[in-house]
């Protein structure tokens, strides 16, 4: 199981408090095409960091977490907000389920 810093699951927990604001759809949009760059950036240093192209299987669940929040940004694009929190919280469950907290220092 990997680790997940707490700003990270901050970040994710502080959109599922605003993506049902259909005011907010601007921010939300942006909050996830933020974390789509960040989870880019790990899949290249995880392809990159090994010669045999995936660290312990990082990068399958990367592209997999990088596919999750692909759908939900194509439907915040679509202002159908009870489905992209639905969306979020599966991408919640997923984080959950395959990541550890970081310890506390």
């Amino acid at each position: 199981m990997f680790m997940i810093s707490k700003e990270t699951m901050n970040s994710v927990m502080a959109l599922r408090g605003k993506i049902a604001d259909p005011w907010k759809t601007t921010d939300c949009i942006a909050d996830v095409e933020d974390m789509i760059e960040m989870k880019e950036s790990h899949m290249a240093r995880a392809d990159w960091g090994t010669c045999c192209g995936d660290i312990c299987g990082l990068v399958p669940q990367i592209e997999s977490e990088i596919q999750m929040l692909r759908s939900i940004l194509d439907v915040l694009r679509n202002k159908d907000h009870r489905k992209a929190a639905s969306l979020l919280e599966d991408y919640i469950s997923f984080l959950q389920k395959n990541y550890s907290p970081e310890p506390e220092h």
